[in-house]
C-alpha cells in the first residue's frame, strides 16, 4: 500500500531569551491539516545543533514527503521572508539550547558552499502579497540552525537524487514577544503568520502536485 502523501512542514522550539517561537506554534497549528489537496505533516524541532538533523532525518525517511516547508523566526524582520539560499556556514551569533556556539565552520565540510531553495518563490510570494500579507525573498537565512537546518535537508536531498521541493521561511516575532521585552521592534500577529504559511503550504502543493503527476 503506498504511504498517504504528505507536506513536512518543520518548526524550532523556543531559543534563547524568546519563550514562546511563532514557528514551532505555527507548524503546530497546521499539522494534520490538509492544505491544497495535502495533508500537512509538523514536527518541531530543537534548536540543537546536531540534534535537530538527528530528529529530523527519521521522519524524511518515514514520510518520503512530497515537499518539505522549514519555518524559524528571524527578530527584527518585518515581514515573511521566504528564502532563496542556505549557505555551507556555522556562525552562530548565541549558542544553542546545548551551549554550542559554532564559529566560522561548515554546516557539511567538503560540501558545496551553497544550495538554492527548491519552493516556487515568486508563486508564493505573489500569492502572499495578493492576499495583503508582507513578504519578500531573502538572499539570506542567517548563519545560525534556520540556516543550518535548511542546507542539511537540501543536502540530503541532493545526495540521494531527490527532487523534492524544499526550502525555508522566516516568520517575525509576535507582538506579545515584543511586549514582553518592550523594545521597539517588528512583530506580526499569529492569525497572519498561520494564514501566510497556510497560502504558502498551498502553492507549494499545487506545484509539488502538478510535478509528480
Amino acid at each position: 500500500m503506498s504511504k498517504e502523501p504528505v507536506i513536512l512542514l518543520t518548526g524550532f522550539e523556543p531559543f534563547g531569551p524568546h519563550k514562546v517561537n511563532p514557528s514551532g506554534e505555527v507548524a503546530r497549528a497546521l499539522d494534520g491539516h490538509t492544505v491544497g489537496g495535502t495533508r500537512v505533516r509538523s514536527l518541531i524541532l530543537a534548536v540543537h545543533q546536531t540534534g535537530a538533523a538527528a530528529t529530523l532525518e527519521p521522519v524524511l525517511v518515514e514520510t518520503d514527503p512530497l515537499a518539505i516547508v522549514q519555518l524559524g523566526l528571524a527578530a527584527g524582520r518585518m515581514r515573511i521572508a521566504l528564502e532563496r539560499v542556505a549557505l555551507n556556514v556555522m556562525d552562530y551569533p548565541l549558542p544553542d539550547a546545548e551551549g554550542a556556539q559554532p564559529h566560522d565552520r561548515p554546516c557539511i565540510p567538503g560540501e558545496p558552499a551553497a544550495y538554492w531553495s527548491r519552493l516556487p518563490l515568486d508563486p508564493i510570494l505573489g500569492a502572499l502579497t495578493s492576499d495583503g500579507i508582507p513578504a519578500y525573498i531573502s538572499n539570506t537565512a542567517g548563519t545560525y540552525l534556520c540556516n543550518q537546518v535548511m542546507y542539511w535537508t537540501l543536502h540530503w536531498l541532493a545526495e540521494r537524487g531527490a527532487r523534492t521541493p524544499a526550502g525555508f521561511i522566516h516568520l517575525p516575532l509576535l507582538p506579545s514577544m515584543v511586549a514582553a521585552t518592550g523594545t521597539d521592534e517588528p512583530s506580526m500577529a499569529f492569525p497572519l503568520m498561520h494564514r501566510a504559511v497556510e497560502i504558502a503550504l498551498a502553492v507549494v502543493a499545487r506545484a509539488a502536485g502538478a510535478a509528480a503527476s
